[in-house]
């Protein structure tokens, strides 16, 4: 069986910049302004005369104005910001959404076909905390047509007006077709029952704006996914079964509605 390292190894770096500016881009720089009576003040220095005065906007949004000779220090610390805003999506007013989208599972790992093609749709319900949770359905093209059925997790963040999101898709794929069996000696060319098998598709994918309410998205992720054979041997008189791994990078794009 191939490795699957080499299809893993990019997806692993792109999470890991994704997560790494998210935590550099969580943080927001505040002014401290400490006077010589003690009392500490909080905001933006929205200007500043070196040795006569300063300006400073509040957290709560006053203005204060305040000689140098009454400072005693001026510093600045770093505060973590909300993890998720509900205006930080480009689907922030609906609490359900649509996500029809379709690509390729590029590989070559136990199949004829190189690259399947693969469409999906899902329906996804968003929660205020930016994950979302929802169910879809596909049709996708490996050595037998297959109709996945699979559940939608989501985690939403906006990075500096990029639109980002981690993902995991799991659940079953059913077979809509059987396979030729070409060993007719042994089974008088009855074909493999194809049973199908379960799945998962871990990923990260980014969303672009569109006109109105509609966004396109762009998704990057990794399929490990199973199948499942079955067929009568005449020669041994029992049922011979027969598994299947398939290791592959999945490359979508999709509309949002």
């Amino acid at each position: 069986m191939k490795t699957i390292s080499p299809l893993l190894k990019p997806i692993f770096l792109f999470v890991f910049v994704i997560l790494l500016t998210t935590q550099l881009s969580g943080q927001k720089r505040i002014d401290v302004v400490q006077l010589k009576n003690g009392n500490v003040l909080k905001g933006t220095i929205v200007r500043q005369v070196p040795g006569k005065f300063l300006e400073l906007k509040t957290l709560d949004k006053n203005f204060w104005k305040f000689d140098m000779e009454d400072i005693a220090e001026i510093r600045y610390e770093r505060t973590r910001l909300p993890k998720f805003k509900q205006d930080s999506l480009i689907i922030r007013d609906q609490i359900v959404f649509i996500d029809a989208k379709f690509g390729v599972l590029l590989g070559s790992n136990g199949n004829e076909n190189e690259a399947p093609f693969s469409l999906m749709c899902s329906a996804n319900y968003l929660f205020k905390n930016g994950l979302s949770l929802g169910g879809g359905i596909g049709l996708e093209t490996f050595e037998e047509t297959q109709i996945p059925l699979f559940t939608d997790i989501r985690y939403h963040h906006k990075i500096k007006g990029l639109n980002t999101y981690l993902f995991c898709q799991s659940g079953y794929s059913f077979a809509l077709e059987n396979r030729e069996n070409t060993n007719y000696y042994y089974n008088n060319g009855e074909e493999m029952d194809n049973k199908g098998a379960w799945l998962i598709n871990p990923g990260i994918g980014v969303v672009f704006s569109g006109k109105g309410s509609t966004s396109f998205s762009l998704g990057l992720g990794y399929r490990y996914q199973k199948n499942k054979l079955t067929w009568y041997n005449d020669y041994t008189d029992d049922k011979e079964i027969l598994r299947e791994e398939f290791n592959r990078m999945s490359i979508h794009l999709g509309i949002l509605f």
